[in-house]
């Protein structure tokens, strides 16, 4: 007996000794992991995977675990919560795990990255996004990158501070924007709102306002008795500067409050507040200086306010922080605090401007034709508007037309092609002999360009008196087709540039501007009339009652 089980044990040290040790053998005898990281603690090396049949296993990991992604050696630190693996693991132990970021590394499908926030600041090519987390990050435009608003193609120039985007890459280090989409006119602040807050009636996402005033043609003014608008729990809610949790709001009933809200389908939410804490004081003039280390600004009457981030700052009716803030600008500020020392609770910054940013290269101009050929256009004596104002040159301007150019006769109210430009009698040599024998002259025309390129041009008999006319902003309050006048528009919370003050004066009173022969543009096309709404902010140009140029901002 002894003697078979020693030819036993001798026959199972020649097996073991003949067969050859193959790690690969082993690793296939070890059972196989496959689903999703759902935790990873790289201090301790322990990892949970959510298996694809929902059970989560926990595993240790050693020195001697083969980490590899997209088939090369990695690090535990390359692997994310969230990546698809495959596994082997002995016991409690993984000793293989295989990841993949995709087909290559280092690619990402076109369009494949994405960075939502909100546009902080446009400087050229360089755009600072605010993350909904915080955080600030720079990026750049090409000239390839695709801006999209409602679906349709806009130029870049259309951005503006306080939008909202997703920015989109087609490489996966790269800070090159491939596409912009910006969202539509629901960023835009419907309108800033001052009430005494009732807590009595308080219930989940609704607030009541009492004697309601709206800011409306750069004045409070009365709105209502009584107004419910909703609010989600996270709105920033603000008291002397310092942040409140939703769940303190019942404690200020009865406080004033003021309130930014924007239109959610046809519904007042709110989208910032600020609770009045001393008293109020007004101020509408020119910010002289601006001290961002002290979260400070002087206005022209030399009066100190500070500013905080619950200051409630809009810009082209969208909501911007203070980094907005620049010497020259004409505001409108609600000030809390007593005697000298005032923290604003609102600043609403009147100006605007052709451009939206340094991005835009839009102009216009007026002048006489002294030459129009194939392609080209030569202005003599002409105007620029120049910072709300005409400047005047003695001097000759070459512009650039295609076919694409929206050239409009106003004497006989319709749009003519490049092939009429040329042969009608547009501009003609004045001295000329057959000029003198018909009586002919150069005409004028009014030029909306991109550069040195016209987008659009309206030609007239006679020079208008640019003295007479004016630089309006507002926002379209509604639009009368009026069978004396014809098609208008009404303007609300309108202002115009003053030279004399070098300011913007708020009007008290809406404005009416006739638009029957004015160029009217939006994302850099001309557009009709009825292709205009409510809400749409008005750039414009108008001799009184006739409006020349209107540019939907």
């Amino acid at each position: 007996m002894k003697r078979f089980i020693i030819c036993i044990m001798l026959l199972a040290v020649m097996f073991v000794t003949v067969l050859p040790y193959d790690k690969e053998l082993e690793a296939l005898a070890y059972p196989i992991l496959e689903g999703y990281i759902k935790s990873l603690n790289i201090n301790e090396f322990r990892i949970e995977v959510e298996e694809y049949g929902g059970n989560v296993r926990r595993l240790n990991i050693t020195p001697g675990t083969v980490l590899l992604i997209d088939e090369t050696p990695a690090k535990l630190g390359d692997f994310k919560v969230g990546m698809e693996i495959y596994g082997q693991y002995y016991r409690d132990t993984l000793t293989r795990m295989e990841s993949w970021s995709t087909e290559n590394p280092g690619y990402i499908p076109p369009g494949g990255k994405v960075r939502s926030g909100i546009i902080k600041n446009i400087d050229r090519n360089q755009l600072i996004l605010q993350l909904t987390t915080g955080k600030e990050e720079t990026y750049f435009t090409s000239p390839a990158t695709i801006v999209l608003k409602s679906g349709a193609n806009v130029p870049l120039s259309t951005l503006y501070e306080g939008d909202r985007v997703q920015l989109y890459f087609d490489e996966k280090d790269t800070t090159i924007v491939s596409r912009i989409n910006i969202e539509g006119d629901s960023v835009k602040i419907k309108g800033l709102y001052k009430g005494n807050l009732d807590t009595q009636n308080l219930i989940d996402n609704t607030i009541l306002l009492k004697n309601v005033e709206v800011f409306q043609n750069g004045a409070w003014r009365q709105l209502k008795s009584i107004l419910q608008i909703d609010y989600t729990r996270d709105v920033p809610i603000y008291y002397s500067g310092q942040r409140l949790p939703a769940n303190n709001l019942k404690y200020y009933h009865g406080k004033t409050v003021y309130i930014a809200v924007k239109d959610f389908f046809g519904k007042d939410i709110t989208e910032q507040m600020v609770i009045k804490s001393l008293y109020e004081t007004i101020f509408s003039d020119k910010i002289e200086e601006v001290n961002f280390y002290a979260s400070a600004f002087e206005l022209k009457n030399k009066r100190n306010v500070d500013f905080s981030e619950g200051t409630i700052f809009v810009k082209n009716n969208r909501l911007v922080d203070g980094s907005a803030l620049t010497p020259g600008q004409d505001a409108f500020v609600v000030a809390d605090g007593r005697g000298a020392k005032a923290l604003a609770s609102v600043v609403y910054i009147y100006n605007q401007d052709m451009n939206n940013s340094n991005k835009g290269q839009y102009y216009l101009y007026s002048g006489k034709l002294d030459m129009v050929v194939e392609n080209k256009v030569v202005f003599t004596d002409f105007f620029i508007q120049n910072q709300n104002e005409w400047e005047s040159f003695d001097d000759e301007k070459e512009f650039y037309y295609d076919n694409d150019t929206f050239i409009f006769d106003l004497e006989e109210m319709e749009q003519i092609t490049p092939e009429q430009f040329i042969t009608e009698h547009y501009a003609v040599d004045e001295d000329s002999s057959y000029a003198r024998r018909y009586g002919l002259k150069s005409w004028y025309a009014y030029a909306y360009t991109e550069g040195d390129r016209i987008v659009a041009i309206a030609l007239k008999k006679n020079m208008d008196s640019l003295l007479r006319q004016r630089v309006t902003l507002g926002t379209i309050e509604r639009l009368e087709d009026d069978l004396h006048v014809g098609k208008t528009v009404i303007l609300r919370d309108a202002r115009d540039w003053s030279s004399r003050n070098e300011k913007w004066m708020a009007k008290t009173l809406p404005v009416r501007i006739r638009v029957e022969k004015a160029i009217l543009i939006k994302d850099d096309k001309v557009i009709s009339w009825d292709e205009l709404k409510p809400g749409d902010n008005i750039y414009s140009v108008r001799d009184d009652f006739e409006g020349k140029f209107l540019l939907v901002k």
